[in-house]
């Protein structure tokens, strides 16, 4: 079989099996497509395909083919950074201000400290799960950003199918991982530097002053140059391939950056969605979202699934997912909960919120990935935290459902606010 046939076979086995599966199995209602397209990839792995047809996995899946999968896996992560940057939104601060304070302190640091704690007792329990060279405050610090990520974009999707992205919960929820998201990314860039400069050489020490200069770059030259050059290329609310190829370049160019600093790629792809004028944010995400989220993504889904090795059998595996699980659910749900109850929201508010907090999806694989590159964690705590972040993920959907008894209460909660696209 020529490479060309064999990666067109890939394709089309990545791009549709999932939607069919979904729609064959009834489960439109309950989980959303992210879900079951991590699955998938999962099953193409040595989890479930690598088991069955050992052969056949091998010549579906080689090395040679692999690497032109790895190409389009890896420009998919780096938009699919920008897209989060693009998603965004200080202004649902102002209109809540008390309620997003509250339930963001409480969504970073309860599920944060939880996964801490997590990490910790793997540490004790299996202390081969340390890889070598790495503290065991680096890895424990590792967990509990793993269990705080809230995916933005799965988040919604899943507003979108359960009819609440215009209600003022779907908002609450929508600002509240947004900005929570950028805590995360800063706090993995952190530890990604602390964790590079195992050495203490002054390489690193003079990447890590670099720091603030490039946050600067970004804010005073990188965000006016967006707007003069975006806006002078827009047409009734639209931009042009030139206009597109300039956001690109500038986020290639800032991910080059971040790398060099070793701050990792897609960090700097967010940093650059995060410092876009808001008036050309939508006409970006219009153009790069829906190719970026449906055709590019399943592609690191499948790479991933390949990474991941599930095996019940492992007690390393079973101990790492159950506790970090555990500890994922109750701390976001619980924690936000309680934060929402003490700002004045009722507890169907606060519960339908953690629920949909916990979404971890996209998000999780690209920073549990980069951890596993970074060697900060290990393959058999990088295959449980996989299955955790598909987990929670599933839960969010049936759980809010659950707590809010029927779709409508969210939107007659408060008055709708319009929803822009980039939020969603």
């Amino acid at each position: 079989m020529s490479p060309g046939l064999l990666f067109l076979i890939q394709a089309l086995t990545v791009l549709v099996l999932p939607p069919v599966l979904l729609h064959a199995a009834g489960l439109k209602r309950l989980l959303p497509l992210v879900v079951v397209q991590i699955i998938v990839g999962i099953a193409l792995g040595p989890s479930l395909f690598g088991r069955i047809a050992p052969d056949l996995y091998h010549a579906f899946l080689n090395a040679d083919s692999l690497s032109t999968l790895s190409g389009i896996a890896s420009f998919a992560v780096l938009v699919f950074g920008l897209i989060t940057g693009l998603h965004l939104d200080p202004g649902v601060f102002k209109r809540n201000a008390r309620t997003v304070t509250a339930v963001l302190l409480a969504n970073i640091i309860v599920p944060t400290t939880l996964g801490c704690v997590a990490g910790f007792w793997i540490l004790q329990r299996h202390p081969e799960e340390l890889p070598p060279g790495v503290a065991a405050t680096a890895f424990t610090l590792a967990i509990g950003i793993c269990v705080g990520v809230t995916a933005l974009p799965v988040l919604g999707a899943i507003l979108r199918e359960m009819g609440i992205i215009a209600g003022r919960t779907g908002q609450l929820a929508l600002g509240i991982a947004g900005t929570k998201d950028a805590v995360l990314w800063i706090g993995l860039g952190t530890l990604l530097l602390v964790a590079g400069n195992r050495g203490g050489d002054l390489n690193a020490l003079i990447r890590l002053a670099l720091v603030p200069l490039y946050f600067f770059a970004m804010v005073r030259l990188v965000r006016p140059m967006l707007r003069t050059m975006v806006l002078a290329r827009m047409k009734d609310h639209a931009i042009d391939e030139r206009a597109v190829a300039i956001v690109c370049a500038l986020t290639i160019a800032s991910s080059l950056a971040t790398e060099a600093l070793g701050l990792h790629y897609i960090f700097g792809a967010f940093v650059t969605g995060a410092v876009t004028p808001a008036e050309i944010r939508k006409p970006i995400l219009d153009r790069l979202e829906a190719v970026t989220v449906a055709l590019l993504m399943p592609f690191f889904f499948t790479l991933t699934g390949m990474r991941t090795l599930i095996d019940f059998g492992s007690h390393t595996f079973v101990d790492v997912f159950f506790v970090t699980t555990a500890a994922a659910v109750c701390g976001i749900v619980g924690g936000t909960a309680i934060a929402a109850r003490m700002a004045g929201e009722s507890w169907r508010v606060g519960f339908a919120l953690g629920s949909l907090l916990q979404t971890k999806g996209l998000m999780e694989l690209i920073v549990l990935t980069i951890l596993l590159d970074a060697g900060i964690i290990s393959a058999a705590v990088f295959a449980a935290l996989i299955l955790m972040a598909v987990v929670t993920t599933a839960l969010a959907m049936p759980l809010t459902k659950l707590t809010s008894a029927h779709q409508g209460w969210a939107q007659r909660r408060g008055p709708p606010r319009a929803v822009s696209d980039q939020q969603a």
